[in-house]
């Protein structure tokens, strides 16, 4: 971690399923579920939600979400629902901007500060390709 001499290992998992519905030829159903724990650091900061990265999350994250083709390969759909439930601060941090060590929620809240300890998103999209 920067600011220190300490030696931190984060770790992460990620486990996720997709199943055809057959409502749809084509079609998907997913889940997906991701964990960080308190040193998880992600390898790239990039926002996959307007929540943030649920990959660089210390917590975990469920997805929940349905692809399907309307025309072929050339026009498809998706609709997906996020949760991400924060364990500790410095969730998507870059470098370690949010002031040193992670703290729990609980540590948060003990030492009157505010953080985000749940954000969930509902997306629909649209995608041509041609």
């Amino acid at each position: 971690m920067l600011g220190s001499t300490s030696k931190k290992s984060g770790t992460s998992y990620w486990v996720g399923l997709q199943i055809p519905t057959y409502l749809l030829e084509g079609d998907r159903l997913g889940f997906e579920y991701n964990h960080g724990d308190k040193y998880w650091r992600s390898f790239t900061y990039g926002e996959d939600t307007l929540i943030g990265s649920k990959l660089a999350a210390r917590g975990k994250a469920m997805e929940a979400y349905y692809n399907m083709p309307l025309i072929d390969k050339a026009l498809t759909a998706q609709f997906r629902y996020t949760k991400i439930k924060y364990d500790f601060t410095g969730s998507n941090g870059f470098f370690d901007d949010y002031s040193g060590v992670p703290m729990t929620m609980n540590e948060v809240l003990a030492n009157g500060m505010n953080a985000t300890k749940e954000a969930q998103v509902i997306r629909a999209y649209l995608r041509y390709s041609y």
